[in-house]
């Protein structure tokens, strides 16, 4: 089935920003896309901050965010007073950054315990009466095979497929970005995609316009993300080199405001990394087993900074 038709017997969708905290911002266009074609979106996303904002490593319980309503022990309602107590005082989540941007609350997703996530996730499309989910995924990271030189966080997308693909109603993967968070090179995802349309696992692709563009650059340029304000700047024409992290440059054009829209469980039984995961009950045992696979992940990138932070610190503190 493509994708046009896929969407006619939709009348509601949960569109999640499955990678880090800035993938919720990648849902807008898709919310947009979708909203002109008259169906209901609820935006939601995973609750992670980069380390340099909260530098508590790894994700955020729903138990850790202040001002947020409960839905169950993985998810919960955010708005936009809904902050993350840290160190350096409160800060506002992506997740909160797009409900002020939205004028709603968005669901904030935990995922400290996936198992816990997929029951909770599956209950509450039940109660919503959504009839698509749609995992979006900045850069196309999510497609990692786990031997990618430059891949260093696959354990967030690695959870939220697994999640994914459980699900009691239709699920697809959407790339946005094509490699903008510098992770996978764009012969890698053309390499991947192309075994995908082989497959028949790829249902649709579309281009963020510029009007759609114009719609979300405000809230693109100012939500903390790198990922997800590439496709937003592609579609407004941009064509050149364009600094993602840490000095990382990449190549970036229309082709980066396309929108590819995937069968979640065909990239899940793709993914080594997702079968690897599957059943973990917690974060640390599924970050244990792409260790022990020779895989490093974004979790182990935030625990190594912390213990360098906290050296730093103490030598300051000893002077």
């Amino acid at each position: 089935m493509n994708l046009i038709r896929l969407l006619r017997d939709v009348d509601r969708s949960l569109l999640i920003g499955i990678g880090g905290g800035g993938d919720i911002v990648s849902t807008l266009p898709i919310g947009l896309y979708f909203e002109s074609l008259g169906i209901k979106c609820i935006y939601s996303g995973v609750v992670w901050e980069r380390f340099r904002r909260d530098p508590k490593p790894g994700p955020r319980s729903v138990n850790e965010l202040l001002n947020s309503r409960k839905i169950s022990e993985t998810l919960c309602y955010v708005n936009a007073d809904t902050r993350i107590r840290t160190e350096k005082g409160l800060t506002q989540p992506i997740v909160s950054i797009v409900s002020e941007y939205l004028g709603k609350e968005v669901v904030g997703v935990d995922i400290t315990k996936p198992e816990v996530l997929r029951s909770n996730l599956s209950e509450f499309v039940s109660n919503e009466e959504v009839d698509l989910v749609v995992g979006v995924d900045a850069g196309g990271d999510v497609l990692a095979r786990g031997n990618e030189k430059r891949l260093v966080s696959p354990l967030a997308d690695s959870i939220m497929l697994y999640v994914l693909k459980n699900l009691p109603v239709r699920s697809l993967i959407a790339i946005t970005g094509f490699g903008s968070d510098g992770e996978l090179t764009r012969m890698e995802l053309e390499k991947y995609l192309s075994e995908f349309i082989e497959m028949n696992a790829i249902v649709g692709c579309n281009i963020i316009t510029k009007d759609v563009a114009e719609e979300v650059i405000d809230v693109a340029l100012n939500s903390f993300t790198e990922s997800s304000k590439v496709p937003v700047i592609s579609a407004m024409g941009r064509f050149g080199f364009h600094e993602v992290w840490d000095g990382n440059k990449i190549f970036i054009s229309a082709i980066n405001a396309l929108v590819f829209y995937l069968d979640a469980k065909a990239v899940y039984e793709r993914s080594p990394l997702a079968r690897l995961i599957s059943r973990s009950e917690d974060i640390v045992s599924a970050n244990e087993k792409l260790n022990t696979a020779g895989i490093k992940t974004e979790l182990d990138l935030e625990l190594e900074l912390d213990a360098d932070r906290k050296i730093v610190n103490s030598k300051s503190s000893n002077k």
